[in-house]
């Protein structure tokens, strides 16, 4: 009977160990092919997360035809074309940034609540600001400009194209502003463009006073003139003293309206592109002399001596000797005419290994603080300068023909002190 019970046990017990050993192959196959079920999905999802962080290059190993490779397939076409979508999207944005940042108009762009969603570097050097620093901010934030700002918030409202004209403080700037709206299901706001009208602003100015420069200039020699003759011819000629002194007076009105209209005609052909160059090896003291011999007698009648430190070692420049001889006569000229009685004027050169320097020093009125930027401006005069004629185009002349040598020129003055005027030429001009 004891035999029989073990045997029961002994079967119970491989019985058991054997459904134990079942539990666990079960288990483990079950685990096994749950594993290998899930791989492609947790495949999926870490190179998910992968591309979601940028990395675009991710893709996953398709290692059977079923419905996971299937899957496998499907996630790498999927990202493959994630990545064209992207690529194209920062090819346009790099497109869209390029432009901007060449554009020479200012940009402003802001959505429909006045947040500035887009600008350029244009639009940040006019109002002083770093493009990263606004976006998200208001117009008025950026631009501190009511003008702007309120024509900004009419074009949100109207959804009109607008435009108006301000002058930005403290810079002087004279801007174009011009708001037009953007409607559309991804964007609606307000595109704002800014045209710096600053330069021809000032010709436009300049231009309406060299009309009423050359209309006084020509009116009034001429009226002396007309006078002047017909005092001769009712009889003042037949008085010689004082037909000589008549006749030198026409003679000299004559020689500035000549002056005059030489200026305007060279103005014309520089700006027409028709100037020639012919270029020589010249010693620019030996222009300097000759300058002086012909305004000694202007310099003898203004009371004015003329000085000269010029250096004997000067290297001679490959110049236009025409166009120098002129710069060159132009400085001492002025520094003559706005020189007072008993003054002088101080003309110097000197040289190193690449360029030589002229200065033309005056002991004369000066010029204005104000006015001394702007010397070099066509049809400019200065205030203290408009009792002596002039087109206001010597200098204008004298600025391009120094540049055109590959030199400088520049001017330093002190009101009622006096001025210098200085150029340099390179040893070896380009022209």
């Amino acid at each position: 009977m004891s035999d029989v019970r073990n045997s029961v046990n002994y079967v119970t017990i491989i019985i058991g160990l054997a459904i134990g050993i079942a539990i666990i192959l079960v288990g483990f196959a079950a685990w096994l092919i749950a594993r290998i079920t899930t791989q492609p999905i947790r495949e999926v999802t870490l190179a998910s997360r992968q591309i979601a962080g940028g990395d675009l290059q991710q893709r996953i190993l398709v290692r059977s035809r079923d419905e996971a490779g299937e899957l496998a397939q499907a996630f790498n076409e999927m990202a493959g074309n994630i990545r064209k979508l992207v690529e194209g999207i920062s090819s346009e944005q790099s497109k869209l940034t390029t432009v901007l940042s060449n554009m020479t108009d200012g940009v402003i762009v802001s959505d429909k609540e006045g947040s500035i969603l887009l600008t350029n570097r244009t639009a940040g050097n006019l109002f002083n600001f770093q493009t990263e620093s606004v976006i998200g901010k208001t117009v008025i934030e950026a631009t501190h400009d009511y003008e702007v700002t309120n024509l900004e918030k009419r074009c949100l409202s109207t959804n009109e194209q607008l435009n108006t004209q301000v002058e930005l403080t403290p810079t002087g700037k004279y801007l174009r502003v011009i708001a037009i709206p953007i409607s559309g299901n991804i964007l609606s706001g307000c595109l704002l463009l800014f045209q710096d009208l600053t330069e021809l602003r000032n010709l436009q100015t300049m231009r309406r006073e060299l009309v009423g420069n050359i209309s006084h200039d020509l009116r009034t020699p001429l009226a002396g003139i007309k006078v002047m003759i017909e005092t001769l011819l009712n009889g003042a000629i037949d008085d010689k003293n004082a037909a000589n002194d008549f006749l030198n007076r026409i003679e000299n009105e004559v020689d500035k309206l000549i002056q005059m209209v030489s200026e305007l005609t060279e103005l014309s052909r520089i700006e027409a592109g028709n100037v020639e160059f012919k270029k020589e090896p010249v010693n620019l003291n030996d222009l300097i002399n000759e300058a002086i011999i012909h305004l000694k007698p202007l310099a003898d009648k203004q009371n004015v001596t003329l000085n000269r430190i010029l250096s004997n070692s000067l290297p001679t420049v490959n110049i236009v000797r025409e166009r120098l001889f002129q710069t060159i006569t132009n400085l001492i000229h002025n520094a003559i005419k706005f020189n007072q009685p008993g003054g002088s004027v101080t003309i110097t050169t000197a040289s190193d290994n690449k360029v030589v320097t002229v200065q033309v020093i005056d002991t004369g009125i000066g010029i204005p603080g104000d006015d001394l930027p702007r010397v070099f401006e066509r049809f400019y005069k200065a205030d203290k300068s408009r009792t002596n004629r002039g087109s206001g185009l010597g200098l204008a002349i004298a600025k391009y023909t120094i540049e055109i040598h590959g030199g400088k020129i520049w001017a330093q003055s002190e009101e009622d002190k006096g001025s210098t005027f200085s150029f340099t030429i390179p040893l070896n001009p380009k022209i």
